[in-house]
Protein backbone atom coordinates (compact mmCIF):
# COMPACT_ATOMS: atom_id res chain seq x y z
CA UNK A 1 0.00 0.00 0.00
CA UNK A 2 1.67 3.21 -0.65
CA UNK A 3 1.74 6.80 1.34
CA UNK A 4 -1.27 8.36 -0.37
CA UNK A 5 -3.64 5.39 0.35
CA UNK A 6 -2.33 5.04 3.87
CA UNK A 7 -3.01 8.59 4.58
CA UNK A 8 -6.68 8.24 2.54
CA UNK A 9 -7.47 5.10 5.19
CA UNK A 10 -6.30 7.42 8.14
CA UNK A 11 -8.63 10.44 6.87
CA UNK A 12 -11.74 8.01 6.09
CA UNK A 13 -10.90 6.37 9.76
CA UNK A 14 -11.69 10.04 10.98
CA UNK A 15 -14.95 10.17 9.81
CA UNK A 16 -16.56 7.35 11.58
CA UNK A 17 -19.36 7.22 13.84
CA UNK A 18 -18.22 7.70 17.49
CA UNK A 19 -20.51 6.30 19.02
CA UNK A 20 -20.33 2.86 17.20
CA UNK A 21 -16.14 3.14 17.49
CA UNK A 22 -16.75 3.16 21.50
CA UNK A 23 -19.12 0.18 21.21
CA UNK A 24 -15.77 -1.49 20.19
CA UNK A 25 -13.71 -0.16 22.19
CA UNK A 26 -15.60 -1.17 25.23
CA UNK A 27 -16.39 -4.67 24.25
CA UNK A 28 -13.12 -5.96 22.61
CA UNK A 29 -10.62 -8.14 24.15
CA UNK A 30 -6.80 -8.20 23.44
CA UNK A 31 -6.27 -11.91 23.39
CA UNK A 32 -2.81 -12.76 22.10
CA UNK A 33 0.23 -10.75 20.56
CA UNK A 34 2.93 -13.49 18.92
CA UNK A 35 5.48 -12.54 17.46
CA UNK A 36 5.71 -14.03 14.23
CA UNK A 37 8.24 -13.27 12.16
CA UNK A 38 12.03 -11.90 12.98
CA UNK A 39 14.84 -10.24 10.87
CA UNK A 40 18.24 -8.84 12.33
CA UNK A 41 21.00 -7.61 10.38
CA UNK A 42 24.23 -6.11 10.74
CA UNK A 43 27.15 -4.98 8.24
CA UNK A 44 30.28 -4.22 9.98
CA UNK A 45 30.19 -0.55 9.21
CA UNK A 46 26.93 -0.28 11.61
CA UNK A 47 29.74 -0.42 14.44
CA UNK A 48 31.51 2.60 13.49
CA UNK A 49 28.06 4.42 12.23
CA UNK A 50 27.08 4.18 15.78
CA UNK A 51 30.28 6.26 17.01
CA UNK A 52 28.50 9.44 15.38
CA UNK A 53 25.38 9.71 17.36
CA UNK A 54 24.83 13.47 15.84
CA UNK A 55 25.13 12.18 12.60
CA UNK A 56 23.07 9.20 12.97
CA UNK A 57 20.08 8.11 9.92
CA UNK A 58 17.91 6.05 11.31
CA UNK A 59 14.51 5.16 11.12
CA UNK A 60 11.71 3.32 12.17
CA UNK A 61 8.11 2.31 10.64
CA UNK A 62 5.13 0.56 11.55
CA UNK A 63 2.10 -0.62 9.88
CA UNK A 64 -0.89 -3.22 10.08
CA UNK A 65 -0.30 -5.46 6.99
CA UNK A 66 -3.77 -7.94 7.53
CA UNK A 67 -6.63 -7.66 8.70
CA UNK A 68 -9.39 -10.55 9.31
CA UNK A 69 -13.42 -9.86 11.12
CA UNK A 70 -15.32 -12.41 11.55
CA UNK A 71 -18.32 -11.23 13.15
CA UNK A 72 -20.35 -14.51 13.67
CA UNK A 73 -16.97 -15.57 16.49
CA UNK A 74 -16.70 -12.26 17.47
CA UNK A 75 -12.68 -12.15 16.13
CA UNK A 76 -10.31 -9.27 14.68
CA UNK A 77 -7.10 -10.79 13.83
CA UNK A 78 -4.42 -9.66 11.80
CA UNK A 79 -0.71 -8.73 11.36
CA UNK A 80 1.43 -5.43 12.16
CA UNK A 81 5.17 -5.51 10.26
CA UNK A 82 7.93 -3.03 12.11
CA UNK A 83 11.47 -2.04 10.79
CA UNK A 84 14.10 -0.12 12.58
CA UNK A 85 17.24 0.64 10.50
CA UNK A 86 20.35 3.09 10.49
CA UNK A 87 22.22 3.37 7.65
CA UNK A 88 25.59 4.53 6.36
CA UNK A 89 24.59 6.39 3.34
CA UNK A 90 22.05 4.97 1.29
CA UNK A 91 22.89 1.68 2.21
CA UNK A 92 21.19 -0.48 5.68
CA UNK A 93 24.08 -1.19 8.08
CA UNK A 94 21.69 -2.45 10.88
CA UNK A 95 18.00 -3.40 10.04
CA UNK A 96 15.07 -5.49 12.33
CA UNK A 97 12.46 -6.32 10.84
CA UNK A 98 9.58 -7.92 12.66
CA UNK A 99 6.01 -8.94 12.21
CA UNK A 100 3.27 -9.66 15.42
CA UNK A 101 0.27 -11.42 14.96
CA UNK A 102 -2.45 -9.54 16.78
CA UNK A 103 -6.16 -11.05 18.18
CA UNK A 104 -9.09 -9.26 19.69
CA UNK A 105 -12.11 -11.39 20.57
CA UNK A 106 -15.91 -10.50 21.90
CA UNK A 107 -16.56 -8.02 19.13
CA UNK A 108 -20.20 -9.06 18.28
CA UNK A 109 -22.60 -6.65 16.70
CA UNK A 110 -20.08 -3.96 15.44
CA UNK A 111 -19.81 -3.27 11.81
CA UNK A 112 -16.11 -3.78 10.45
CA UNK A 113 -14.99 -0.47 9.12
CA UNK A 114 -15.20 0.23 13.03
CA UNK A 115 -13.74 -2.70 14.17
CA UNK A 116 -10.86 -2.33 11.42
CA UNK A 117 -10.34 1.25 12.81
CA UNK A 118 -9.83 0.27 16.09
CA UNK A 119 -7.78 -3.02 15.05
CA UNK A 120 -5.36 -0.71 12.87
CA UNK A 121 -4.67 2.06 15.91
CA UNK A 122 -4.68 0.53 18.60
CA UNK A 123 -3.35 -2.84 17.16
CA UNK A 124 -0.25 -0.50 16.36
CA UNK A 125 -0.20 0.71 19.63
CA UNK A 126 0.07 -2.46 21.36
CA UNK A 127 2.98 -4.21 19.30
CA UNK A 128 5.14 -1.41 19.34
CA UNK A 129 6.29 -1.81 22.96
CA UNK A 130 7.17 -5.76 21.74
CA UNK A 131 9.11 -4.24 19.12
CA UNK A 132 10.63 -1.58 20.71
CA UNK A 133 12.07 -4.22 23.33
CA UNK A 134 13.08 -6.09 21.09
CA UNK A 135 15.40 -3.93 18.96
CA UNK A 136 17.01 -2.67 22.59
CA UNK A 137 17.57 -6.30 23.23
CA UNK A 138 19.50 -6.80 19.88
CA UNK A 139 21.44 -4.07 19.90
CA UNK A 140 22.64 -4.97 23.23
CA UNK A 141 23.62 -8.29 22.60
CA UNK A 142 25.24 -6.67 19.23
CA UNK A 143 27.02 -4.57 21.42
CA UNK A 144 26.67 -1.18 20.15
CA UNK A 145 25.31 2.55 22.26
CA UNK A 146 22.59 3.58 21.06
CA UNK A 147 19.60 5.09 22.32
CA UNK A 148 15.98 3.29 22.96
CA UNK A 149 13.70 3.83 19.82
CA UNK A 150 11.23 6.56 20.63
CA UNK A 151 8.03 6.17 22.25
CA UNK A 152 4.84 6.36 20.07
CA UNK A 153 2.23 9.29 19.82
CA UNK A 154 -0.80 9.62 17.76
CA UNK A 155 -0.36 11.58 14.84
CA UNK A 156 -2.87 14.41 14.41
CA UNK A 157 -3.03 15.49 10.48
Amino acid sequence: MNKKNEVDKEKKTLSLDHSQYNKVSCSARLREIKLIASSYMVRPEAFEVAQDLNNLKNSFSGKCTDFIYDAEDGLAWGRFQWVAEIKSGRKACLKLSSEYLVLYSDIYDCDEPHVEAYFRKIGRFATYPYFRASFSHNIGETGILLPPLPTLSERVD
